[in-house]
């Protein structure tokens, strides 16, 4: 209170049963933090059905697409939106480099455990005392002493876990004791060196690089299992940017149909005008009556609807999927640009259709080599070795080699004086006062129950994580097949509603061209309106299956990629370190200057954690192969597949800038 402190008032009703948090605490509130400051404007309104000036165009290639979307991946996004609801399961740019960087489980975080430390202390001390014998007090009963204690170490523990110490210890003494002291205050100055060998438990290089010298059984924190989390954690950052490069392409592809079949429908609709305006005609001559006029306009007005919904989506629970301006904005969230802006994104890439064969045998060896998920899970199978080789370490004894060795030095002063015993640190000098020891130290849990458990446990986390990668290669095999097969099933449907489409379209203009003059060959029903109609809706149906079945072709040969581990490469994106300032550069340099490998018979070496760069611009060695061989299937008895003979896309225009 006197230091001006002061009590909260109490809570004017406080509740029955003693609430312990009232007011503050019970409130929601901001932070008092700073966000980033945002990138850009507020987006213009997006694209309805409302809508009244004409867009224009941003004419969108795959690669240009895939491009701003790798651009502005400091937070890799994904489709789902995890980003507001589950922002610490989001991957970001970061992640590699947190890794390496944690305090607790990072690469320097584990060297620092065998960096060098120095302590030092210096104390001050008068204690006054009655004491019952005056002999221990030095003739006196009431004995008043002045203390001074300096200490200062410096150790280091090395890497095979061998600690090595230099410390001093001097220490001051002056009482009242003159009777029996030869001077009236007192210096002791002591250095001592000590060495601290472990023979069984916690010594190795291979033990400390592992565990470090501070383990204990299951809290194992080396460097060579901080270097294995910042690897899986480079894997999981290549896994992210894959799926991010996966969902681009597949949104891309996802709106070039929507625009195909926008189109398709747009026309089927225009189709159904026309109709109706014929079957109007008719009736204004008495050729049909007004049952056949409602037909026709039904028609138009379900074509009407299907071009909306075509534009904009259909609501299923409230979510607008599917339609241009619906995938439009998907597209635009993955490539990291605002939802709406001055011109709507276009595709102008073709779909391929030219029959892409994969040989089996080589696509399923490359997936079992290449895929990042049994990538990562070997490093998780290693992290299990490293640990269970940890582990067996804690089964020995604990038994050290322990040396020192001391000089002291005593005088009636701390420096200073050329008599016997007059400077401590003259004393010292002279080396006249030298000792010394060595011995063993050995130590054992009985029965140790807490080693054979860490092994335990070890042993079954290695066997798990076996099982797991054996689960995940039966897996990755399974999706191998399942694209190889859809990749055929696809081109070949493609093929099918090719001619379907055709067929279909010639079927509806013969039809419609016989309806509209009225034309009925000897023995042959009448055409009917009815049959023309069906013809439109048979032909809008077909035109939009043949650009579904083209648009899941590509997005099939992508799956092959994606399955057997090459699409990032098959859209020559590579992943690496980004670049670093001079003064890290010229402090990296000068640090492995001093680092260099030095060969030491007298210890053995542990076999290195990797075993190779992963080259990410080729295939695997094994199979000898220079690039991806793509053959192409020979010429089958069917139509060739080609685009429409009509545009089906609007005029391109200028992109913005």
């Amino acid at each position: 209170m006197l230091l001006g402190c002061s009590t909260r008032p109490g809570h004017p009703n406080p509740p029955r049963g003693g609430a312990a948090f009232l007011g503050v605490p019970q409130e929601i509130t901001y932070a008092a933090a700073q966000p980033a400051p945002p990138q850009r404007p507020a987006a213009p309104p997006p694209w309805t059905l409302r809508s009244d000036a004409p867009p224009e165009y941003w004419d969108l290639s795959l690669e240009e697409a895939v491009r701003l979307a790798l651009h502005h991946s400091q937070v890799v996004r994904d489709l789902g939106g995890r980003v507001v609801e589950a922002p610490a399961a989001n991957a970001t740019h970061y992640g590699p480099a947190l890794a390496q960087s944690n305090p607790r489980t990072g690469e320097e975080a584990a060297l620092s455990a065998f960096d060098a430390q120095v302590s030092t202390s210096l104390f001050w001390a008068h204690d006054e005392r009655t004491l019952n014998n005056v002999l221990f007090g030095g003739g006196v009963a009431g004995l008043i002493q002045n203390t001074r204690n300096f200490a200062v170490e410096y150790s280091k523990t090395a890497a095979t876990g061998t600690r090595l110490a230099l410390r001093n210890l001097t220490r001051y003494n002056q009482d009242n004791a003159g009777a029996l002291n030869r001077f009236p205050s007192s210096w002791e100055t002591t250095w001592e060196g000590e060495v601290r060998h472990p023979l069984l438990q916690g010594g190795g290089l291979e033990f400390n690089r592992i565990a470090g010298p501070n383990a204990q059984p299951g809290l194992y924190n080396g460097v060579l299992l901080a270097r294995v989390n910042t690897d899986v954690a480079a894997v999981d950052f290549e896994i992210a940017i894959r799926n991010l490069v996966r969902d681009v392409e597949l949104t891309y592809w996802e709106l070039y149909f929507a625009y195909r079949e926008f189109d398709a429908r747009s026309r089927g609709r225009d189709a159904a005008r026309e109709t109706w305006q014929v079957v109007r005609d008719k009736l204004s001559v008495g050729e049909e009556d007004e049952e056949r006029e409602a037909l026709a306009s039904e028609q138009y007005f379900t074509a009407q609807a299907a071009v909306e919904e075509s534009l904009s989506g259909n609501s299923l629970s409230n979510a607008t999927t599917g339609g241009v301006y619906g995938v439009e904005r998907r597209l635009r969230w993955l490539m990291g640009q605002p939802p709406t802006g001055p011109a709507l994104l276009r595709p102008v890439d073709e779909p391929s259709r030219v029959d892409v064969q994969f040989p089996w045998e080589e696509i399923h060896a490359e997936a079992q080599w290449r895929r990042a998920e049994l990538r990562r899970q070997e490093w998780e199978i290693k992290r299990s070795e490293l640990e269970l080789t940890a582990a067996r370490n804690f089964l020995k004894a604990r038994l050290d080699v322990v040396g020192q060795y001391r000089f002291r030095g005593f005088g009636n002063e701390l420096v200073g004086g050329h008599r016997p015993n007059s400077s401590a640190v003259s004393d010292l000098l002279t080396g006249d006062l030298q000792g010394g020891q060595i011995g063993v130290e050995l130590s054992r849990p009985v029965g140790n129950r807490i080693g054979h458990t860490a092994v335990q446990h070890a042993q079954l986390q290695l066997r798990r994580q076996r099982d797991i990668h054996r689960e995940q290669s039966l897996r990755v095999e399974h999706e191998v097949s399942h694209a190889y097969g859809q990749l055929a099933r696809s081109y070949q449907l493609t093929r099918t509603n090719y001619n379907r489409s055709q067929a279909a379209i010639r079927q509806w203009s013969a039809i419609s061209r016989k309806y509209e003059a009225g034309v009925q060959e000897p023995g042959a029903p009448e055409i009917l309106l009815e049959n023309v109609l069906a013809a439109q809706s048979r032909a809008v149906v077909a035109t939009t299956a043949y650009h579904r079945s083209l648009v899941d072709y590509n997005q099939a040969l992508m799956s092959v990629h994606l399955a057997k581990g090459t699409l990032l490469d098959y859209h020559q994106v590579y992943l690496s370190e980004g670049p670093h300032s001079p003064a890290a550069m010229t402090s990296a340099h000068r640090t492995a200057s001093r680092l260099v490998p030095r060969e030491l018979p007298c210890l053995q070496i542990p076999a290195p954690i990797e075993s190779g760069p992963y080259e990410q611009r080729h295939l695997a060695p094994s199979l000898d192969l220079d690039g991806l061989r793509l053959e192409v299937a020979p010429e089958v008895p069917a139509v060739d597949i080609q685009p429409l003979e009509e545009e089906l896309l609007p005029a391109p225009l200028s992109s913005p800038d």
